[in-house]
């Protein structure tokens, strides 16, 4: 009679229970075997000695004999064990060990024993048939015990149940270790039946393969390219664009119906959606090569949305994802899986800046509207990566946004910012600033529920100055020029993301003089958005458009002074010799991606790494840098700049980090320099060769 070990079994077995005792046993089959060979040597070394035949007659049979016994002592002691264990029996009831007993070879269900070592006992005849021989049963189990069984008993796991695959067939395995002591003498084994559940698992892959998908691919650009190139070309570009979208879904289980001038709604199976995410929606590359006289490129936002409980909320997902991927500039596909992370594919595009200002002056009444309801505004940039030049340009533009409506606003800084340092001690030689600039504990002391809470240069949550000033906030805004994260803020009263634009500083003056035209701006913060600018778009050479010199110079209008304000931005001796060092540490990759790693960098560290980046994308073939180095909690932190062929916030994107086409970073926990430099350079890879 037998106890089973495991809970939850439908078949239970009777017997005393468990005990302890040792599984690994002295085999004594090999100590006879040895002791027969030492035996061997010695009668042969008399034989050699004496020439005496008689030796070696006897020691042959001594050896001889040895062997047969031990092997008849094998055989039947596996056939003993087996004997046992088909004398078990069962019952179904666990309270009546009478109810429904049987003998163990009657069992109906495929069954098989193991002794505690993993070796082969016996199996029914229904578990030998699914197996060509008995050689690949014994095999078979063999595997099951090593992979399956073992590290659960190891664990001490009490769940000894798990799925397996035996050729096209899918079987539940239900495992228990059984008593099978007869007499005085101990005995264990692993008893473990199989329970079909093919149809079950072909049925469940069926319906997963067929779940309803439901998306849209909205054409990015309607309005400017309709503004720019005129009626027949939007036109022309509509009939590409159903062309390409027939073509892309032929073959494959779904459909697809244009809904307005620039939207197609598009319902597909899962299987269909699995292809075209293997394909990693080649349509978006596609899309691009469509011209027709047009003299902006034609891009795509797509959105998907699956295994929501209904097509409606499906329905409402796809129109998160449009958002999420309109926001991030476009050209890209947003996929939203029920439970899971939303999966971003392309992204490859430079943005091309928007030539419709209308949003902006729309914001600028919304955010007018915010701080005059509000009774005060605190305004926080991001800390990861640290406080930039254009976060603090965005964060006085915010300021003087409130001052000008009579508001009072607060500025939240948690420490000193290097990068900042001159900057801010420019500032603090103005008395008006005294109290403009405010602690983490100080902002959470004064807020209150009618405050309104402005976030700039960022839309994540955990990367702002302070994420615990925005925990049970119900008066929120948003203003940024990064592509989003999955992390945005989304429970917000204003959320302005424009990824069109080169610095969170230019769509602040574009608010400023829409809020307050003719508006006069103190010379220090007209400075500071003038080197926020300057320092996103590298001194005006990367990301610009017609709104950024706009900005520029109205900016210089505010009597800017243009070499006062490099000296924001430059380094002392010191910390310049700190980043010849860190160039000087930089190897190339892929022919054209530089990464260094920065060590011991104790002085200046975040404008030493930012300056970096930027110096080494001034060597000849350098289209990417990244500088890792390793921070006081033991995570590394990656800072990534583009030339803007290589998208490097799609690359930081894949490891948890943030930014736009041209600058982003991430920081990565639990994880070496060098096993965060393996993990960057497959990105790399990925996305190069992807």
């Amino acid at each position: 009679m037998v106890q089973p070990f495991q809970k939850g079994s439908t078949i239970l077995l009777s017997g005393d229970g468990m005990k302890k005792r040792f599984i690994e046993k002295l085999n004594m089959t090999v100590i006879n075997i040895v002791f027969a060979s030492i035996l061997f040597v010695v009668f042969s070394y008399y034989f050699l000695r004496r020439k005496n035949y008689g030796f070696l007659i006897l020691a042959a049979v001594c050896f001889v004999f040895i062997v047969t016994l031990n092997a008849l002592i094998l055989f039947f002691k596996k056939k003993a064990a087996a004997d046992r264990v088909k004398a078990l029996s069962f019952y179904l009831n666990g309270k009546d060990a009478y109810a429904g007993a049987g003998a163990i070879r009657n069992f109906s269900l495929p069954l098989a024993f193991l002794s505690d070592a993993g070796t082969y006992i016996w199996s029914n005849e229904l578990f030998a048939g699914l197996f060509r021989d008995r050689n690949e049963m014994i095999q078979e189990l063999k595997n099951i015990y090593l992979l399956h069984i073992r590290p659960k008993i190891e664990l001490l796991d009490c769940d000894l149940s798990f799925e397996i695959m035996l050729g096209d067939r899918c079987f539940i395995t239900m495992v228990s270790i059984v008593n099978t002591s007869v007499g005085s003498r101990d005995g264990y084994a692993v008893m473990l039946y199989l329970i079909d559940k093919t149809s079950e698992k072909q049925l469940l892959d069926t319906y997963n393969r067929q779940r309803i998908a439901v998306g849209e691919i909205v054409l990015d650009s309607y309005e400017e390219i309709y503004q720019t190139n005129g009626e027949i070309v939007i036109n022309s570009i509509a009939v590409e664009l159903s062309k390409l979208i027939d073509k892309w879904l032929k073959g494959k289980k779904a459909i697809a119906k244009k809904m307005v001038r620039d939207r197609y709604f598009i319902v597909m199976e899962d299987e269909s959606l699995n292809e075209l995410i293997k394909d990693k929606f080649s349509i978006l590359s596609e899309a691009k090569k469509i011209n027709v006289g047009n003299s902006i490129p034609v891009t795509l936002s797509i959105g998907i949305s699956t295994h929501e409980d209904s097509v409606a909320q499906n329905d409402e997902k796809v129109s998160q994802a449009i958002e999420t991927a309109s926001s991030r500039g476009g050209d890209q596909a947003v996929v939203k899986y029920k439970g899971k992370p939303d999966s971003y594919y392309g992204a490859g595009n430079v943005e091309l800046e928007s030539l419709n200002e209308v949003k902006a002056r729309v914001v600028a009444n919304q955010l007018k509207d915010l701080i005059l309801s509000s009774s005060k505004v605190l305004v926080m940039g991001h800390s990861i990566p640290d406080t930039d030049m254009d976060s603090l340009g965005a964060c006085l533009a915010v300021y003087r946004a409130a001052t000008l409506l009579n508001k009072r606003a607060r500025i939240v800084l948690k420490e000193q910012k290097e990068l900042l340092r001159v900057m801010l001690e420019e500032i603090q030689r103005h008395p008006e600033y005294d109290d403009v600039f405010i602690n983490t504990s100080y902002a959470l002391a004064i807020r209150d529920d009618n405050t309104l809470i402005v976030v700039v240069d960022v839309s994540d949550a955990s990367r702002t100055e302070v994420p615990r000033l925005l925990e049970g906030a119900e008066r929120i805004a948003v203003i940024d020029h990064h592509r989003r994260g999955p992390e945005y803020i989304k429970n917000t009263l204003l959320d302005y993301n424009e990824v069109t634009a080169s610095s969170t500083s230019e769509l602040m003056i574009e608010i400023l003089k829409y809020m307050h035209p003719g508006l006069a701006i103190p010379k220090v913060e007209a400075e500071a958005m003038y080197a926020g600018i300057l320092v996103d778009t590298k001194n005006l050479v990367f990301k610009t458009g017609r709104r950024t010199f706009a900005a520029a110079s109205f900016l210089r209008g505010q009597n800017v002074d243009t070499v006062s304000v490099r000296k924001y931005t430059q380094p002392d001796l010191e910390t310049f010799l700190e980043i010849t060092k860190v160039t000087s540490n930089a190897r190339i990759f892929f022919g054209k991606i530089s990464i260094s790693k920065a060590r011991n960098q104790t002085r200046s560290r975040d404008l030493v790494i930012s300056i970096a980046a930027d110096q080494l994308l001034n060597v000849l073939g350098i289209e990417a840098s990244f500088v890792l180095f390793e921070q006081e909690d033991g995570s590394v932190k990656i800072t990534a700049r583009s030339l803007g062929e290589i998208n490097v916030q799609v690359i930081m994107g894949e490891m948890g980090g943030g930014g736009h086409l041209t600058a982003a970073a991430a920081v990565i926990r639990g994880a070496s320099m060098e096993e965060t430099e393996r993990a960057l350079l497959k990105n790399i890879k990925d996305y190069l060769y992807a």
